[in-house]
């Protein structure tokens, strides 16, 4: 799969269709819901006294599964996507980089009662980064250093976002907004629809929604990449995975 990275720093975004190759589909989500079986009994027994049975399965508005930390050898195929072509190919293709690798593997899932939606946000920390405007002048002068990944594995049209707001501050009726109305749609944002297997990736410095948590069933993979080498810094430099599970993949993959 080819991409265009100019596209990406033009729009802050880009949606691409079959990310998931249509014969693997349905078997991605066999193995991703075994995957959510087996996080759900894991949060059953991590479960606080004052919660709900079933612990964060039944109480978080999005649980998500970091899938490195129950996959297993029959359920390998999950990692081995986020390390194909359509994925940590197109993500390096974007950054320019001599070499890539993930940083981030969760499946976001539907809650199991309604919570409505999320608050308008940009996936970032100045403090332990660096200030937006800085990280932006970067990212436009010298491409992206980070990227992420929302790739649903049914129908999804729950992610909005700002296009273009990633390389610049809110505007001032962003910020009333945002203030006021933090859960309502924002002016000049949109829905990202996708269906089954396509992807969209964007700069997490965008203003961006989640933008109804309900009962719908929802399993979207999450992902993030981040460069090594290149002319671009990778503003997102830590990984929320520890080198264990490679032990359950195939050689090639592990490697």
């Amino acid at each position: 799969m080819k991409v265009d990275p100019q596209q990406l720093i033009d729009d802050g975004y880009i949606v691409l269709r079959q990310v998931v190759p249509p014969d693997q589909l349905e078997t991605l989500r066999t193995s991703f819901e075994t995957l959510v079986e087996k996080q759900k009994g894991v949060w059953a027994r991590e479960r606080k006294p004052e919660e709900k049975p079933g612990g964060v399965w039944t109480t978080s508005a999005q649980p998500r599964v970091f899938f490195d930390e129950v996959v297993d050898a029959e359920t390998a195929d999950t990692v081995e996507f986020c390390l194909h072509e359509n994925t940590l190919g197109v993500s390096q293709q974007l950054m320019r980089a001599p070499d890539a690798v993930i940083t981030l593997m969760a499946l976001m899932c539907n809650p199991v009662q309604d919570h409505g939606p999320a608050s308008w946000h940009r996936d970032i920390d100045p403090t332990g980064q660096a200030p937006l405007k800085g990280m932006q002048m970067d990212y436009v002068k010298n491409g992206p250093g980070y990227v992420q990944w929302n790739i649903p594995l049914y129908d999804d049209s729950v992610f909005w976002l700002v296009p273009r707001s990633y390389c610049r501050p809110n505007t001032p009726e962003e910020y009333q907004h945002l203030l006021s109305r933090p859960q309502e749609p924002m002016p000049g944002g949109i829905p990202i629809e996708l269906s089954a297997g396509d992807g969209v990736v964007y700069s997490h410095m965008g203003l961006h929604w989640g933008s109804n948590y309900s009962t719908k069933l929802r399993r979207t993979v999450h992902l993030g990449y981040r460069a090594f080498g290149g002319d671009s810094y990778p503003i997102v430099d830590h990984f929320y995975w520890n080198m264990g599970f490679t032990q359950h993949l195939p050689t090639e993959a592990r490697s």
